[in-house]
């Protein structure tokens, strides 16, 4: 009886304890951060904050969604629905009548600009009126005969003025609309009178505003040029060559050598303001100092000096439309090398906030990001924050990319994140990607059967993947030490990570074996520029004879009649045992150099995706065996002359395409948990029991806490 007492009397003050009014609830995002290796270095005792979270709460796999890609997982976490529900199921999407790509995330749109094309005859009316009116006001009181006389040249004049004026106005100006559907959590915390501060969250761009809210945005943020990154690289190097056919569309910039200066210049944004098309361009001036020992950078009013492995300030570069419209953004060089030859790296250029654009908003409230920046300074406004296009194609080495990382996140955003723990917001969402580049672009360190496996390098190049799992752990130790004993802590991740050793040309299978059609070879190489500068896609193919296309990572199309354009399979049964015939035969389809099944499971959209738009959403969702993703090249439509490929690239592991039970991530809170079994899903609702908030729809997740 003393013991069921007792027993009672404890049950009793745990209840109490979390039935008691919660604290701050703080979520930490950390991209990628892979469920295998983060319990190996856990064992290990090398995450010793993760471990102690671990055992005060809880931790657990997490299942990310189908496909396991970054704006697609996070977008689920953002709004409670699955991908078929957010409209973000890929990086890509199609549009039907054109078989074209575009990017899944936002969707680019013209506003007027004022008047629209009536800018510059009415701004050429207004100055000639006013001008003529002051003029003969003048006249007048000068007493001069016939006013009119001496009024008229100035309203001409005037009226020229204006006329050139009113040209360097845009006639539209761009503007960016997110497609992703659904309510975010913050939203809801919002409405219900709970402030919150959301730093960094991928596809929150165009940055909207909510109630009792600030709001940084995250991935879908382009560089400066519209790109996902677009690094340069200036050199005097004759014979050097980006690697693997440019795919990402490096800027290269070939200086002659022998000399001592080069006038040369920084490329901008494209001219969609006034429909040139033509790339703005600033002039970098480059002159070797102290006999060839030092470099100075002279560009936009700046001038600093660099010794070789030396990193530049922030500067500030500008690009002129016209007298009239300018737009600038922030970046930094680093010094690679000066002998033999001369080797300069420019990093992607971020969006200045300082003077964002109409319809490009970095944040909400829309003055919030130039605030932050004015106070602690400049920091990376771009949504793909670590370059991995430079590295990815040999530009720059593993430790320029590391130190990128240091910088980035480990000075950077920690100095925001630091800056938001002292503020009283009741939420706050915090991501960080760098877990997720590192294991792109350093995987193949941790496996010794990659083709790019780096051998002697390997154990240097495995400690950099460990470091940057040890950062992540000091940044959750370091929220942990400003946590109140009410305050919930969760961590996670949106999808793990796993060695990519061979590619799958997917288009290359669905031509050899009659689906996709073609007029002759394909041949053409696809590549970034290709997408962003709308150039051609589907070299070859017979629409009117093919009945399936491959786009995206994982994305499989039927050539639908009604719905594509030169649709060819009949809706009903024939759509439905070719969708069948298609699924059996990737699943039983056999790698003959290694005898593995490259395929692990073909979905049909309805088996993962509560609701969705048939239109919009693949009819089948194609994912990959561990060792295995779809090629760069079947992303955008390529369709190289072989079926497999070995993988010898830097950009060496992976996540986009394989199997979602390859790749899960991880969940740590400072709560015990109901359950282990959990998914992307399950985070919305648990945030809302945690919040005190209800969403008005139904919800496919449950609570964990």
């Amino acid at each position: 009886m003393k013991v069921s007492l007792a027993f009672s009397g404890l049950l009793c003050v745990a209840c109490a304890a979390f039935s008691a009014p919660l604290g701050r609830v703080l979520v930490l995002g950390f991209d990628g951060a892979d469920d295998h290796l983060t319990e190996k270095l856990l064992a290990e005792g090398k995450l010793p904050h993760l471990a102690a979270l671990a055992q005060e709460g809880g931790y657990a796999r997490l299942t990310p969604t189908v496909p396991a890609q970054t704006p697609v997982s996070w977008a689920t976490f953002t709004t409670g629905r699955d991908p078929g529900g957010t409209q973000i199921f890929d990086f890509l999407r199609r549009d039907p009548q054109t078989y074209m790509p575009t990017f899944a995330v936002a969707e680019e749109k013209k506003a007027k600009f004022w008047l629209g094309t009536a800018n510059r005859p009415v701004i050429t009316a207004t100055f000639g009126l006013l001008f003529l009116g002051l003029a003969l006001l003048v006249a007048r009181r000068l007493r001069r005969r016939r006013p009119w006389l001496h009024a008229l040249p100035v309203a001409f004049l005037a009226g020229a003025v204006g006329w050139t004026v009113g040209g360097w106005l845009p006639p539209v100006i761009p503007q960016v609309e997110s497609r992703r559907s659904g309510t975010p959590f913050w939203q809801l915390a919002g409405e219900g009178g709970i402030a919150a501060t959301v730093v960094r969250v991928p596809v929150t761009f165009p940055a909207t505003p909510f109630p009792h809210g600030h709001l940084l945005a995250g991935l879908g943020v382009p560089d400066l040029r519209g790109r996902i990154g677009s690094p340069a690289y200036y050199t005097t190097d004759p014979s050097f060559v980006p690697g693997y056919d440019n795919e990402f569309s490096i800027e290269v910039f070939k200086l002659p050598a022998g000399e001592k200066r080069w006038v040369t210049k920084i490329l901008g944004p494209q001219d969609r303001l006034f429909g040139s098309g033509s790339y703005l361009e600033s002039s970098l001036t480059l002159t070797l100092l102290d006999s060839g020992q030092r470099l100075e950078l002279e560009t936009c009013r700046q001038r600093v000096t660099l010794k070789p492995g030396d990193w530049s300030p922030w500067l500030k570069l500008c690009f002129q439309f016209n007298p009239l419209v300018r737009v600038s953004g922030w970046s930094r060089f680093k010094l690679l090398s000066l002998k033999p030859h001369l080797r300069l790296y420019l990093q992607p250029i971020n969006p200045d906030p300082l003077r964002t654009p109409p319809g490009f908003d970095l944040s909400a409230p829309r003055p919030w990001a130039a605030e932050l920046f004015r106070e602690l300074g400049p920091f990376k406004t771009v949504g793909w924050a670590i370059d991995t296009w430079a590295p990815s194609e040999k530009v720059v080495d593993e430790q320029t990319f590391m130190e990128d990382i240091q910088r980035t996140e480990g000075e950077e955003f920690r100095r925001l994140l630091r800056r938001f723990l002292g503020s009283e917001d009741k939420l706050l969402v915090h991501y960080f990607e760098f877990t997720d580049r590192v294991g792109h672009i350093l995987w193949r360190a941790l496996d010794p059967q990659h083709p790019a496996y780096p051998g002697s390098e390997a154990s240097k190049l495995a400690k950099y993947v460990e470091q940057a799992y040890q950062l992540m752990d000091e940044i959750v130790g370091e929220v942990q030490e400003k946590l109140g004993p009410q305050d919930v802590l969760l961590v996670l991740s949106d999808h793990g990570f796993s060695t990519w050793r061979r590619s799958f040309h997917i288009n290359t299978w669905l031509a050899r074996e009659g689906y996709l059609a073609l007029t002759a070879p394909a041949g053409q190489v696809e590549n970034l520029e290709n997408l962003f500068n709308r150039g051609q896609f589907w070299p070859n193919v017979d629409w009117g004879r093919t009945r399936a296309y491959h786009l995206g990572l994982g994305g499989l199309y039927i050539n639908l009649a009604g719905r594509e354009r030169y649709g060819t399979v009949a809706p009903g049964e024939e759509y439905e045992a070719l969708r069948r015939e298609l699924a059996a035969r990737l699943e039983a389809l056999v790698d003959p150099a290694t005898g593995a099944h490259p395929v692990s499971r073909v979905f049909l959209r309805e088996q993962v995706y509560k609701t969705f738009d048939p239109k919009l959403i693949p009819d089948l969702i194609v994912t990959t065996s561990q060792g295995y993703r779809i090629s760069w090249q079947s992303a955008l439509g390529g369709m190289p002359d072989r079926l497999f490929e070995d993988n010898a690239r830097v950009w060496s592991g992976d996540h986009c395409t394989l199997d979602p039970a390859v790749v899960p991530g991880v969940l740590f809170v400072n709560r015990p948990l109901l359950r282990r079994d959990l998914s992307m899903l399950d985070v919305y609702p648990t945030l809302l029991k945690l919040l005190g908030v209800k969403s008005s729809e139904p919800l496919s997740g449950h609570a964990f806490l």
